[in-house]
């Protein structure tokens, strides 16, 4: 599994598709922030989720696999999976 990232306030980006200000938003209602300029890293890491899907893995063993990374940045299990269903709703709701 490949997702993982650094999340912590936000700023649009100018090369944001709709799906990415749709996952960004997702995120967002949930109450994620993440730095100032680094929403590519965050949209990075969704598209990583469907690509994790892509290959066999269950949303359960990327959010794991991304808890497991972000635990030492605060985010928790519930977050983690907050962006696991952000990114199947926004960039593969077919996987």
């Amino acid at each position: 599994m490949m997702a993982g990232g650094a999340l912590v306030s936000s700023a649009a980006i100018a090369t944001a598709t709709p799906a990415d200000d749709a996952y960004l938003a997702q995120l967002h209602a949930v109450g994620l922030t993440w730095p100032p300029k680094t929403e590519e890293a965050i949209i990075a890491v969704g598209h990583l989720v469907c690509y994790d899907l892509s290959w066999g893995s269950t949303p359960q063993q990327i959010a794991d696999d991304i808890h497991a990374t972000l635990t030492p940045k605060g985010i928790s299990l519930f977050d983690d999976g907050s962006i696991v269903n952000a990114a199947h709703s926004n960039y593969c709701p077919g996987e």
